[in-house]
């Protein structure tokens, strides 16, 4: 495990990745850290600061000097701003002087050089002249190296009444089988399961668990971007990121220590996930999206079942991980260089979506029913950022082919979910036809974009094939309801209900008016901790991960009724709800 460790330590970046990691390390460790790295602030030498007793040792006060990887000699003193002698100098001539709380100022302070990986033997000399020669009765130095990182993660992160002997072994299979992202992420599911399972109202033991999870994810995404395979490490950062809410919610509009701590962890695990987005897209999607079938000949399967689902959950990342930068710049403040930097990026995805659908024909028609949910967060990218003419053709794509492929016996979208009866889809029997047609998502969430863009042609599409070939089909849609709350994060039952029965007869505007009021009649959206805690694109993250569909109340607030609204909203009386 230690060599896993130092591993991970050594292919850590220093902003954001290593300095983010050693705070949690020292409050871990009982010390008090008192500046930890931020951008756009002067550091002044120091990337992170603490004061605390290691060892039985006085109370001390530890200045972290960081730096990724192995410090050689061109690292130590050159006209790069991340030398590292500069960085001494200013930590004694500046912080020590001015920035120092003064309650520490009188205390013994350990200056330490803080490397990833090791100090290599052409450096050596050059440090430890500087140590004799700078080193007082107060001030002094340390080297802290991978080596020594990883002993102390070992021993605080991963004690064995913290982290037992068959958790650490799922994060080495974890790790080991990151070429098979399917068992990869199963081992570390059952990871994640073993320690949050357990039920404890001790917020030092909370504070133990996130961080170790936050960790160990850390450790993942690390040997994942080495390797160059990041599907288990995506799947596992949103898995952690739904898992961890449960308990982060509970300290969302508390201000102690602990719910600093927890939600301190939880901020960490979220840019972790964003990391990996960023990583995972800016070497895929973003970088072949133009081009023609660039995407659907790299997806190494034999069939075209293969190409499909692979193609349609890149769409739902691609417009989730979009979404997730419109929601966070919503956070900042009007108009600022990075709020509109966010918004800048947002809008890129949603180009890039477009492309994606554009030059790889495959999009154009889902062969699962639930594939819907990959469509509705795209569609709601789109929506986002102004693009109405985009889904109007999207859309109507689709069902043109899914007609087409319908009344032909073709691969016609479906509500099997095993692939190995996908791989036998479809079946030239009507029966067979019916049984895997009865019921539906995506066909009454097309209807409710075409009423939405006011597209008739689109919305007459859809109905006609309903009355024409699918009148055994159940048009349905999902709402979260007074359950979701405790269960959408974990999706340990079901919970929710479903509108049935959603019936195209009337005017495209009261079908708008049937399935909206019913986000009014369930307001419970709204009140969800994800979303009354401006993280409304987790729920997004839920649907995707757990395969729910995408809540409508997102698109009502897209959505303006006509003035001369004065129908009664619930004249379709075929809809009813069902539990679930």
């Amino acid at each position: 495990m230690k060599l896993i460790i130092k591993e991970y330590l050594a292919s850590l970046r220093e902003r954001e990745e290593l300095d983010a990691a050693l705070p949690d390390l020292l409050s871990q460790m009982g010390m008090n850290v008192f500046s930890r790295p931020g951008k756009g602030t002067r550091q002044d030498g120091v990337d992170v600061a603490a004061v605390g007793s290691i060892d039985g040792e006085e109370e001390t006060v530890y200045l972290f000097s960081i730096k990724p990887g192995d410090l050689r000699r061109p690292d130590w003193n050159n006209t790069s701003p991340q030398s590292l002698r500069p960085s001494l100098d200013q930590i004694q001539d500046v912080f020590i002087r001015n920035r120092l709380p003064r309650q520490h100022r009188e205390k013994k302070i350990k200056i330490c050089i803080c490397v990833g990986g090791d100090i290599r033997e052409e450096a050596r000399q050059d440090i430890e002249g500087y140590k004799d020669r700078y080193s007082d009765e107060q001030v002094s130095f340390e080297e802290w190296n991978g080596d020594r990182i990883a002993s102390l993660i070992e021993s605080y992160f991963l004690r064995e009444e913290l982290l037992p002997e068959s958790a650490r072994s799922h994060l080495r299979k974890t790790i080991a089988l990151i070429d098979e992202p399917d068992a990869s992420y199963k081992h570390f599911a059952i990871l994640v399961d073993s320690i949050l399972d357990e039920d404890t109202a001790k917020a030092a033991q909370r504070i133990r668990m996130v961080r170790q999870l936050s960790l160990c994810l850390w450790i993942l995404f690390a040997w994942a971007r080495e390797q160059g395979n990041l599907e288990s490490t995506y799947r596992a950062a949103e898995l952690l990121l739904l898992r961890f809410w449960q308990i982060a919610r509970e300290y969302a509009d508390k201000k102690n220590k602990t719910a600093k701590s927890i939600l301190s962890v939880y901020r960490s695990v979220l840019n972790t996930y964003l990391s990996v987005g960023d990583e995972l897209f800016s070497k895929s999607v973003l970088s072949h999206a133009s081009k023609i079938h660039g995407l659907s000949s790299a997806v190494r399967g034999s069939t075209t079942l293969d190409i499909n689902l692979t193609l349609f959950d890149l769409a739902g990342r691609t417009a989730l991980y979009g979404l997730w930068l419109r929601g966070f710049a919503h956070t900042l403040p009007e108009g600022s260089d990075h709020q509109n930097s966010l918004l800048d990026a947002s809008r890129i995805y949603a180009e890039t979506l477009k492309k994606l659908v554009n030059n790889n024909p495959i999009l154009l028609l889902p062969i699962k029913d639930d594939q819907c949910i990959d469509v509705a967060l795209g569609v709601l990218l789109l929506i986002t950022n102004g693009d109405q003419d985009s889904i109007k053709g999207w859309l109507k794509k689709i069902i043109d082919r899914a007609v087409f492929a319908y009344k032909f016996h073709k691969q016609y979208p479906c509500n099997i979910s095993e692939y190995h009866k996908l791989l036998e889809h479809p079946q030239r029997d009507d029966t067979y036809r019916q049984n895997a047609t009865v019921g539906s998502i995506l066909y009454p969430f097309i209807s409710i974009l075409a009423a939405m863009i006011e597209d008739q042609e689109l919305y007459a599409a859809v109905r006609t094939f309903k009355n024409d070939d699918l009148q055994h089909c159940n048009f349905q849609y999902w709402y979260p309801n007074d359950s979701s709350e405790n269960h959408l994060y974990a999706n340990d039952e079901s919970h929710g209900a479903n509108l049935s029965g959603i019936g195209l007869e009337a005017a495209s505007e009261e079908l708008l008016k049937q399935v909206f009021v019913e986000c009014d009649n369930m307001p419970q959206f709204w009140e969800l901790s994800a979303v009354k805690n401006g993280l409304w694109p987790l729920v997004l993250t839920a649907c995707r991960h757990y395969r729910l569909p995408v809540p409508l109340h997102l698109f009502r607030k897209c959505w303006t009724p006509p003035k001369d609204d004065d129908a009664d909203p619930a004249s379709d009386t075929d809809a009813v709800y069902n539990d679930g």
